[in-house]
């Protein structure tokens, strides 16, 4: 269990299955576009097809003093905008962790780790992040 807190009406609790849901509610309008992934920026070819790419996908989530820490890798089509994608996932993740169940956030990682080419997967290390003061960071 990531985060729990009671109160006089019960206890809520939220786990990394739920924060699972959320990063893939936030990369449907990129399903086309971009994947979860594996730090190495790896999934194959077969996974991507069927839409089943969990199995080898990795992330990190936990819980810190300042708040929920989440790093998530993709892998997003050559072509497409990795700023955007990055940006609108990690702004999504951020509005339900926030706005929604209002906890406080660490930060927020986005990893691009590949570019799924026409041949296959490229791998590369874009990070992009959210800091709780409002600014990204892009390394």
């Amino acid at each position: 269990m990531l985060y729990q807190e009671t109160n006089d009406y019960g206890v809520i609790s939220i786990d990394n299955t739920f924060l699972n849901q959320i990063i893939k509610e936030a990369l449907k309008p990129y399903e086309k576009k971009a994947w979860k992934a594996h730090y190495k920026g790896k999934t194959s070819d077969f996974l991507i097809k069927l839409g089943n790419i969990d199995a080898l996908a990795e992330q990190e989530i936990k819980q810190t003093e300042e708040g929920i820490y989440i790093k998530t890798y993709l892998i997003v089509k050559f072509g497409s905008s990795l700023g955007t994608i990055a940006g609108a996932v990690i702004n999504e993740i951020a509005d339900v962790l926030g706005n929604d169940l209002e906890l406080e956030i660490d930060d927020i990682v986005v990893e691009i780790s590949g570019l799924k080419m026409e041949k296959g997967i490229v791998k590369r290390s874009v990070v992009y992040s959210y800091r709780q003061d409002g600014s990204e960071e892009q390394h």
